[in-house]
């Protein structure tokens, strides 16, 4: 069955996205990354260096390149792990109307136009495991992180809708915890007035309290192989 498992991946240029598409070629996947940047992946990876906050040129784009893969064999298992995103930090007061937007299309509008494509696409009778890498910010409002604690909750919502419409699709909502990233690093760099939690995360970084990429995606993979799942199905990474 190795050979028959694809997995979209997104934001693999570093980080989650990148250890999650390493653990999964070397468990034998068919994968397709998206990111900005290229990443140093080998075997049976390829590469779309896409902005997915670009949604026209790049829902196209994944309409043309990603149908064509998903067609062109009988796969039994499509994966889809929506990661990258963007946490822009600031007061309510002073968002960008641009800014805002961007971060909304990569967190929240791609993500869930991306479960309705591989949805549509699939081939008949494979199996569809999709993770979204969530945040305690879905949640809990974090001062200074309001984009991005609101376009967390709306993936987190947008998750259980398709799961709640389709029967045989399993959803993850995951939250990994406090993992050493660069949006994490850029994050704790903050001015502390722009964002206060700034100072916790921190100390954690002081304290090497940061979990390593690796152990979130750990979670991933044994969900997207996974045989028996519910609907839908939540948790956070601990420890």
């Amino acid at each position: 069955m190795s050979g028959e498992r694809l997995a979209l991946v997104t934001g693999t240029s570093s980080g989650i996205g990148a250890a999650v598409a390493t653990k999964l070629l070397e468990h034998g996947w068919h994968v397709i990354g998206i990111a900005r940047r290229t990443p140093k992946l080998a075997g049976n990876y390829r590469h779309l260096a896409l902005d997915l906050a670009e949604t026209g040129t790049a829902s196209v784009t994944l309409e043309r390149e990603v149908g064509a893969r998903l067609a062109e064999r009988a796969w039994q298992r499509i994966g889809l792990v929506n990661n990258a995103a963007l946490a822009p930090a600031g007061r309510v007061q002073k968002l960008d109307a641009g800014e805002l937007a961007s971060a909304f299309a990569l967190n929240a509008v791609m993500p869930l136009w991306l479960m309705g494509f591989v949805l549509r696409r699939r081939p008949d009778g494979a199996q569809l495991r999709v993770v979204n890498i969530s945040s305690g910010a879905a949640q809990r409002p974090f001062p200074g992180l309001s984009i991005y604690c609101s376009s967390k909750a709306a993936l987190r919502m947008a998750g259980m809708v398709v799961a709640a419409e389709v029967e045989d699709v399993g959803v993850f909502s995951y939250e990994p915890g406090v993992v050493d990233t660069e949006m994490q690093r850029a994050t704790r760099e903050k001015p502390l007035e722009e964002f206060p939690w700034g100072s916790t995360f921190r100390q954690y970084h002081s304290e090497g309290r940061l979990a390593a990429p690796e152990l979130p995606a750990a979670d991933v993979v044994k969900f997207l192989e996974s045989e028996h799942t519910e609907r839908f199905v939540e948790s956070r990474r601990t420890g």
